[in-house]
């Protein structure tokens, strides 16, 4: 790779892994770093060693708010659920207006068959970031396996509205 194509990849990486602006500090040390691997890890789906990435991230650094929601996503295709939903707690504990944290952990508890708690986090999501289609959708996913189906009408609804 060219050092042109590296210098745009790690200014493109920089801003796509910001993902949280103003919920987590921008890190070029040895967290960044170590956050880096993982997220090329998760990218190449080798979520075991993502998860190993993510975890020397948040030793270095307890507060990456980030590597905690890249960890419970990589736990959770690895249905590994309490450990993810217990990382994307962390990252909301960190940053309480986190929308994808609450929606990653709203899909965690619907994985588990906890459909009240799924519907509060994606809720909340919705309250955080009206424009989310899909934190409708898995609403509405939720509500139709509780057999409500006027709710989940609704957000299937307004998920397709949006995805317009």
């Amino acid at each position: 790779m060219s050092r042109l194509t590296r210098t745009f990849v790690t200014i493109f990486l920089i801003f796509a892994l910001g993902g949280c602006a103003g919920k987590d500090k921008a890190d070029n040390g040895a967290s960044g770093v170590a956050f880096h691997k993982g997220y090329v890890a998760s990218k190449n789906s080798e979520w075991s060693s993502a998860i190993i990435h993510f975890t020397k991230a948040i030793e270095l650094d307890p507060t990456y708010i980030n590597a905690y929601n890249h960890r419970g996503f990589g736990f959770s295709k690895q249905e590994q659920y309490v450990e993810a939903i217990a990382d994307f707690t962390k990252s909301i504990d960190l940053a309480p207006k986190y929308a994808d944290a609450y929606y990653n952990r709203g899909i965690a508890y619907a994985k588990q068959e906890k459909f009240s708690e799924a519907i509060a986090d994606f809720t909340k999501t919705i309250e955080l970031d009206p424009k989310h289609a899909d934190a409708y959708v898995n609403r509405g996913d939720t509500y139709k396996a509780l057999d409500k189906t006027m709710e989940a009408e609704a957000d299937f609804a307004k998920g397709k509205e949006l995805r317009k």
